[in-house]
């Protein structure tokens, strides 16, 4: 390579660099939109919520929650996928976004490559509701319970596909009972019916059931993290009723389009971190049911690709697919 080519390449990593430097030292200097692909009230909206407003304080700019449900959360990443790539556009992401190609037929992005992971927020264990009229206080008094019925008990779960739906499914392999899972149109109207004993069982996230047993309307049989819950410590998980390696929690993170620069990516990363370990934040979240969640790009990666193993091999032996 001559001396002038030698010039030209060294001007342009020069060049490169200075735009990397000034997204940094500039960014934000807007409003930055945050889109929870979930109706607001929800779980994910209450997270991105709670991290997102101290985040805005700490960048020096506000930050507007958009919520853009439907279609198993494609309606609000897509729109995400589809921003332009400058740090101004952050989608709440979950553990079963790697997913949607496997779930739907036609998915206008593809969420392993056109979306790139900035931060974990915080974590949620499922866990198994069951009516009063159901006579069993433990795993194992269910399993035996389900085995004198002359069918499959009903489970509900928050919607068809979910984590909750898949989570129940397995629930049911791995049990070695039968379940016939039931998609309700989101939590609320699932807790309903367990409560109101008109479905037996329900997989639902921790913090939407809790309150329920506490007030005696409703019994929690297991939770689904590897280890029980800060929130119900008194709660066994299924792993310690029997129910060998299974796991069934889910967390929350925020996304970027593809393209978004290393800098910016890093500036927002360090700045969520920092919200998520502060105390107030996790002390707010924790009274809400969930548990703040800090992984490195690297731990994430691994998480996402077991977990991602773990819920392919439900989708393709139960024939799963959602509808849009």
């Amino acid at each position: 390579m001559n001396h002038k080519k030698l010039a030209v390449l060294f001007s342009a990593t020069l060049l490169s660099l200075s735009h990397l430097a000034f997204a940094q030292t500039q960014y934000p200097s807007k409003p930055i939109r945050v889109i929870v692909p979930y109706p607001a009230g929800g779980g994910t909206d209450a997270v991105a919520r709670a991290v997102f407003e101290k985040v805005g304080q700490a960048m020096g700019q506000p930050v507007v929650i958009e919520n853009k449900a439907g279609a198993g959360t494609i309606i609000g990443l897509g729109e995400v996928a589809r921003a332009a790539p400058d740090g101004y556009t952050i989608g709440i992401g979950g553990t079963s976004d790697p997913l949607l190609p496997l779930l739907y037929e036609s998915v206008p992005f593809n969420p392993n490559t056109d979306l790139v992971f900035v931060s974990t927020l915080a974590s949620v264990p499922l866990a198994l509701a069951a009516s009063n009229n159901v006579p069993a206080k433990t795993m194992q008094e269910l399993v035996a319970y389900g085995k004198t019925q002359s069918g499959p008990l009903s489970i509900a779960t928050a919607g068809l596909t979910s984590p909750h739906h898949m989570a129940a499914i397995l629930l049911g392999n791995m049990a070695g009972f039968p379940l016939t899972a039931v998609p309700y149109k989101g939590t609320a109207p699932a807790v309903t019916d367990i409560v109101g004993g008109h479905i037996p069982l329900g997989m639902l996230g921790l913090p939407s059931v809790l309150p329920y047993q506490r007030t005696g309307k409703l019994k929690i049989l297991g939770v689904g993290s590897p280890k029980r819950s800060a929130l119900a410590p008194e709660i066994l998980t299924f792993e310690e009723q029997g129910v060998k390696g299974y796991e069934a929690s889910y967390w929350f993170h925020a996304t970027v389009p593809k393209g978004t620069p290393a800098a910016i990516v890093e500036r927002l990363r360090t700045e969520i971190d920092k919200v998520v370990r502060s105390a107030d934040v996790r002390d707010s979240l924790a009274k809400a049911g969930f548990e703040t969640l800090t992984l490195s790009p690297q731990e994430s990666a691994v998480a996402l690709k077991a977990d991602t193993a773990r819920w392919t091999k439900v989708i393709q032996e139960n024939k799963l697919r959602g509808t849009q």
